[in-house]
């Protein structure tokens, strides 16, 4: 039996946030929480093996996660919409021939 532990995250005001994790996870075939907890895990590992200036900037590090997803986030989909963009490219490159 696996211990189940539960986050619920509320993305008030952010359901671009949302759809774009979505298409994200789908496209790394993975679900939104698998890849979330992806994420978070990366994040964290991030956080944990900066080095520790003293006890309170850990603290800082790590209530202060959302920035670390953003960049996280951000490359992603740099990587994702490029990929995506070159095949529309070919795509439409092959429909005008």
């Amino acid at each position: 039996m696996t211990d189940r532990c539960q986050l619920n995250l509320r993305l008030d005001g952010r359901r671009d946030l949302l759809e774009t994790i979505k298409d994200v996870a789908a496209a790394e075939g993975l679900s939104v929480n698998a890849w979330v907890v992806r994420i978070l895990e990366q994040a964290a590992n991030q956080a944990v093996s900066a080095p520790p200036n003293h006890h309170q900037a850990q603290v800082s590090e790590i209530s202060d996660i959302e920035p670390v997803l953003d960049k996280l986030l951000d490359s992603k989909l740099d990587t994702l919409l490029a990929a995506k963009l070159a095949g529309i490219e070919e795509r439409l490159g092959k429909l005008s021939a």
